[in-house]
């Protein structure tokens, strides 16, 4: 075979080859060095990360250089065959024509075929597809192959070598993989009488991101950290009780003439002070304490100094405001969230090259208390804004990228962008906190949800938002795990009602929930707003929900579009009347728009014998089975909306005798159930969506197995999210009329059916 050429039995081989970027070796593309097991591109003029999508089509399209990958070949071989929208490929193209261009200029080029594909070429290459790079070679033997199989012109060739001879002398390795790992516990700044606590607090957070940046350590100023100190334990306990090698201790004090940050750091290990300086700036100078600061303790630590540039220039009147309205946003009260909206959009006006300020603005924007459907979505949507613009300013602008990632509906934006904010700053806990949500929501593309939580507890363990962990190991089968979360809380507990509320849920895995129920009434004596909501009111919820209870009046939980009284009793399998539903535009094409209800009434439309009305929505939303297919993939999940919503409809159509339709629905639901059987994930969301077909389709096997293992998720007693129809086996959803009296499935369901009347009744005679 040709040097130059690659025969096409290879290029179909190719085409149908996923890339495994972990297993992937390094190669050539000209000036470019591609490492796709690390998501880096190295080029004469700088270096870049790609998102895994990304970096999964760059080397698609990289074997063979210069032949063409339609779309279809690109789902294939870079998203596995999943339902994709053209926007998807487009963003994904787009950002990697960016990436190639930030390293290599116009050297190399991603080309779009219309109506046929895309390829990558080399300047100057000839339409001519390259041979396939073997990931086995050498860099040195992959470049060499490169070049010979260049036909040129003498000054391509030349202008060539000069981006590669530049390449060479501005590579360098990425940090020696022999440093080790560093955790710095933050404790709360102390200040002097007189300063603004909203003030400092701002600057504590801008302390520990510049830890972060500059030192490329772990750094948490963690809620945990407050707690252990406002209970008195010492800085040399405190490290013990967050796994932390080192303890931070910080003392502000300013006046007219000076600023003073006076910093101690604590060596674990042996409790002896490792690290004493005193910072002083001018009070207009404040803006440069945290990067000095950040500084010398990474130095003091012989760590690699990662940041080398100050703050970019902004005046010491709108830097206070700046570091005010971080402090604001750190308290997530109404009113404060509201006032840092404010500010933060004073100090982005008259600085409109502050990075950080607009990243800050982002997450404002993000947190703004509203609670009305349009009204939250719109505000979502200018948060999106405003931190592109961040990031335009800075690609690593990490509250944006936090926000972006939030707040996407695209999987691989959404995780991309999470996945480097907590690279640049693992002691983030809100941003393991958001990662993990993300990964819950996008699964099937994001990895391990359960390894973002087990990072969360494991640097903020008393913060409230990190107890759902032990009920997402459960979710996975990991019950050994899950008692292991809880046994870290209770041994990093300084307060009984954390304590109690560990002991609570540990009861509840067991299924014993008026034991837990009373564990519960006991801790909320003396727990903090944040413990009640995260530890109490929401189980307290889905309890009530499983065992068909009304909820304690005075809670509201936030909504989508339908209102708190329709979801009240949908969650109790009640379906309020078409009249109700029309007053909320929750009929006709509107019903649509809040997945939360969907999922909730449709089993309710057929149980109640009203399909005629659901078909009559699903009518007027969806001319065609096509777009139902696009709504589906809109909402970045399509391989949780298909199987939640066509379980119905099949079901509703088949009622109404549209055969056609019932059809296509089970040919999209085999596309997607595909996909999850593959991916074998051992998760009790994943067996309840395998379940529901099994019951749709009448196989009576897979369901008594799938039915069979669900004790050991500590079904139905563990609830990483509230989802009533993970318990509607237990109900009368007509979806599982067909398996629900097998006795191999009776012989599970019945027992806990048993437990559950009692537990209930018991509960009742509480009086809780």
């Amino acid at each position: 075979m040709n040097d130059q050429t690659i025969n096409s039995d290879e290029v179909l081989k190719a085409r149908s080859q996923k890339i495994d970027l972990a297993h992937h070796g390094d190669f050539e593309l000209g000036p470019v060095t591609v490492r796709p097991s690390v998501r880096k591109i190295y080029g004469p003029l700088a270096e870049v990360m790609l998102e895994p999508k990304v970096m999964q089509v760059l080397t698609a399209l990289s074997d063979p250089i210069g032949n063409t990958l339609s779309r279809d070949d690109l789902i294939e071989r870079c998203w596995e065959g999943r339902i994709v929208g053209d926007t998807s490929i487009n963003r994904v193209i787009s950002v990697l024509r960016s990436g190639l261009k930030e390293v290599a200029g116009e050297a190399l080029v991603v080309e779009n075929i219309p109506k046929v594909g895309y390829r990558l070429l080399l300047h100057g290459q000839s339409d001519e597809p390259r041979t396939s790079l073997n990931p086995e070679s050498s860099p040195a033997e992959t470049a060499a192959r490169s070049l010979r199989s260049h036909a040129l012109v003498a000054a391509t060739v030349g202008a060539t070598l000069i981006l590669l001879l530049s390449a060479i002398l501005w590579w360098r390795p990425a940090a020696d993989p022999g440093i080790e790992e560093v955790r710095l516990a933050m404790l709360p700044l102390e200040i002097e009488e007189g300063v603004d606590p909203i003030y400092s607090s701002g600057l504590e957070a801008e302390l520990r991101s510049a830890f972060a940046k500059v030192g490329a350590m772990q750094v948490t100023a963690s809620e945990s950290a407050q707690i252990l100190v406002d209970q008195g334990i010492s800085p040399t306990e405190i490290g013990e009780r967050l796994n932390a090698d080192y303890v931070w201790i910080g003392n502000f004090t300013t006046d007219v003439e000076r600023s003073s940050l006076q910093v101690r750091i604590v060596d674990v290990e042996n409790g002896q002070e490792f690290f004493s300086q005193s910072f002083q700036s001018a009070p207009d100078e404040v803006e440069h304490l945290p990067f000095r600061t950040a500084r010398a303790i990474t130095t003091a630590l012989s760590r690699p100094v990662k940041g080398e540039q100050e703050p970019t220039s902004i005046s010491a009147g709108d830097y206070r405001l700046y570091l005010v309205g971080l402090g604001l946003l750190k308290t997530r009260g109404n009113d404060q969230r509201k006032a840092a909206l404010e500010i933060l959009q004073q100090v982005t006006t008259r600085n409109p090259q502050f990075a950080d300020g607009w990243g800050a603005l982002s997450k404002a924007q993000f947190l703004y208390p509203a609670f009305e459907f349009e009204e939250r979505k719109q505000s979502v949507a200018k948060a999106r804004e405003i931190a592109r613009q961040a990031l335009d300013l800075n690609p690593d602008t990490i509250e944006a990228m936090k926000v972006m990632g939030i707040s996407s509906e695209d999987a691989d934006e959404a995780l991309s962008q999470l996945e480097r904010a907590v690279e640049l700053d693992p002691g983030d806990s809100e941003g393991w906190f958001w990662l993990g949500v993300t990964q819950r929501k996008f699964i099937l593309e994001g990895g391990h949800p359960l390894t973002s939580h087990r990072q969360l507890l494991e640097i903020d363990p008393l913060w409230p938002a990190s107890w759902m962990g032990s009920d997402m190991a459960a979710h996975f089968g990991n019950l050994d795990i899950a008692r292991e979360m809880e046994s870290d809380v209770i041994a990093a507990a300084v307060t009984p009602s954390q304590r109690l509320f560990a002991e609570a849920r540990l009861a509840r895995l067991q299924g014993d929930l008026s034991g837990y129920m009373r564990l519960m009434q006991n801790a909320v004596r003396t727990a903090t707003e944040s413990e009640r909501m995260w530890g109490s009111d929401l189980q307290d919820r889905s309890i009530r929900i499983l065992l068909g209870m009304p909820q304690v009046d005075g809670i509201v939980w936030p909504r989508n579009k339908a209102p708190a009284s329709v979801m009240d009793e949908v969650d109790l399998a009640r379906l309020p009347s078409r009249e109700v539903l029309r007053e909320f535009d929750l009929t006709g094409s509107g019903a649509w728009d809040d997945m939360n209800f969907v999922k909730g009434a449709l089993p309710l439309y057929l149980q109640y014998d009203r399909h005629e009305e659901l078909l009559a929505d699903y009518d007027a939303r969806f001319p065609d089975h096509d777009a139902y297919l696009e709504f589906a993939d809109a909402t970045g999940q399509p391989e949780r909306v298909i199987p939640d919503i066509s379980v119905y409809l099949v079901l509703a159509l088949r009622r109404a005798g549209r055969e056609s339709e019932v059809a296509k629905h089970l040919d999209s639901l085999e596309k997607v159930m595909t996909r999850w059987n593959i991916a074998d994930l051992n998760w009790l969301d994943q067996k309840i969506i395998q379940l529901e077909y099994a019951a749709l389709i009448g196989d009576e096997k897979t369901a008594i197995e799938i039915v069979e293992s669900l004790p050991g998720f500590a079904w139905p007693y563990s609830y990483a999210t509230i989802d009533p129809t993970n318990f509607n086996l237990l109900k009368d959803d007509p979806l599982f009329d067909p398996i629900r009296n097998l006795p191999a499935i009776r012989a599970v369901i019945d027992p806990i059916r048993a437990r559950l009347k009692t537990e209930r009744a018991e509960i009742e005679e509480l009086g809780l």
